[in-house]
This record gives C-alpha cells, sequence and structure tokens, in this order.
C-alpha cells in the first residue's frame, strides 16, 4: 500500500505538470495538440491522473481497513489534494497555448512586423475586400496574376499568412486586424492588432486572451 500509494502520488503529479505543458506546446507550433480520435492531447494526462487517483483512493481506504501505512497513504492523498488545489489556483497565470503562441511570435515575427502587417492591411490594401476580408487570389477561380503577385509579396514579407498551411483568416475593420487559424469544431486561436487605439478585453465565456502590450494580444475563441 505504501508503495502503490507513492506511484499513483508521483504519476498523478507528473499528470498535473503535464496539462500546461501539453498547451505550451501546442501554442509554439501554432496548432493544438490531438490525439486520435481526433481528442485533445490533455485527455491522456486527465486519464491517465484519474486513473492514478482513483488506486490512490483505493490504497487509502486498504491501509484504514488494515491499520498499516496509514501515514504515508494519507500524507501522499494530502500531497495530491494540495497540488491540485495549487494547480487551479496557478492555471490562469501559468505557460498554456496562448504562451506559447505568443512566445513562437516573438521568436520568429516580433511585435514590429505583426504591427507593420496590421498598417498595411488596414490601409486599404488591394486584397482587402469591402468586408475587410484579406482574401486569397489561389483560392479564387478568377484570380489575376496581379493579385496573385501582391498575395506572394505578403507572404514574402509576413511568413506567418502560410503557416498551418495558409488557413488563416485575415479580418481588417474599424481599427482593429485579427489573423485566426482553426475551424468552429476546433475553435480559433491567433492575434489581434489595434491600429488605433488599443485592444479590448475579450468575453471570458467565449475566448481566452492573452494581452502583450496595449495594442496587442493573443486570442483563442472557443467556436
Amino acid at each position: 500500500m505504501k508503495r502503490t500509494s507513492i506511484v499513483c502520488g508521483v504519476v498523478f503529479l507528473l499528470c498535473l505538470l503535464a496539462l500546461p505543458s501539453i498547451g505550451y506546446i501546442g501554442g509554439r507550433v501554432c496548432m493544438p495538440l490531438w490525439v486520435p480520435p481526433f481528442l485533445p492531447a490533455q485527455v491522456v494526462p486527465l486519464g491517465i491522473g484519474f486513473v492514478a487517483g482513483v488506486f490512490l483512493l483505493g490504497a487509502v481506504v486498504r491501509s484504514l481497513i488494515a491499520r498499516r501505512d496509514r501515514r504515508w497513504t494519507l500524507g501522499v492523498l494530502a500531497v495530491v489534494i494540495a497540488a491540485t488545489g495549487a494547480f487551479r489556483l496557478a492555471a490562469p497565470h501559468s505557460p498554456g497555448y496562448l504562451h506559447g503562441l505568443r512566445d513562437r511570435f516573438v521568436s520568429k515575427v516580433g511585435y514590429a512586423r505583426m504591427r507593420q502587417f496590421a498598417e498595411e492591411v488596414s490601409r486599404h490594401h488591394p486584397l482587402v475586400d469591402s468586408e475587410g476580408i484579406l482574401i486569397r487570389p489561389d483560392r479564387l477561380k478568377a484570380g489575376s496574376p496581379e493579385q496573385i503577385e501582391q498575395w506572394n509579396d505578403l507572404v514574402s514579407r509576413y511568413p506567418f499568412l502560410n503557416w498551418n498551411f495558409a488557413t488563416g483568416t485575415v479580418i481588417a475593420r474599424e481599427g482593429l486586424v485579427e489573423l485566426t487559424w482553426g475551424s468552429p469544431l476546433v475553435g480559433h486561436w491567433g492575434f489581434q492588432v489595434a491600429t488605433t487605439g488599443e485592444v479590448t478585453d475579450l468575453d471570458p465565456d467565449r475566448a481566452w486572451f492573452l494581452r502583450v502590450a496595449e495594442d496587442i494580444q493573443f486570442v483563442n475563441y472557443f467556436d
């Protein structure tokens, strides 16, 4: 029972540490991590941690009934409960998906280039339509060679447009430029840059956001 409780406690703590790590790694690659059949990778440590917790509780019950190793089993249980509480309190501030996404942009792009991109597409760029959406000429049946050249020029200067197989959507409206990837099934993630003023906080019931400057924030929509 002593050995079982220690092993289960260690496994449980490792699973707790794995949760923010998985999110951060996903942000660094600019795509949430998944496992078959199309489930968030976090289900793996959550499942293993749940099983470890059940076995730990079983070891505690057996030790209480047998009156053996009670200090060890109850001590490990107390550590697990305390660690879980600390994790829940620290979760909003711990490195996660948006922190990984931020670090990817900092290392590969930089805030100055993000601002430059936002300024360019918000000033009546020829590829921005009347609704403020940056169009992809290669997705249009009637895309002209001039439009394709304009797109290639943008990509050469802002290579993040080609990340995730160039599936991002750019919208420039009312002084705010937003680039997001994703779908309604897995959610959307990306960044916002305010070309005039500051970015505004998002509804916490709709999205997470990480503000890194008055005019820049990274976003992760739930839908």
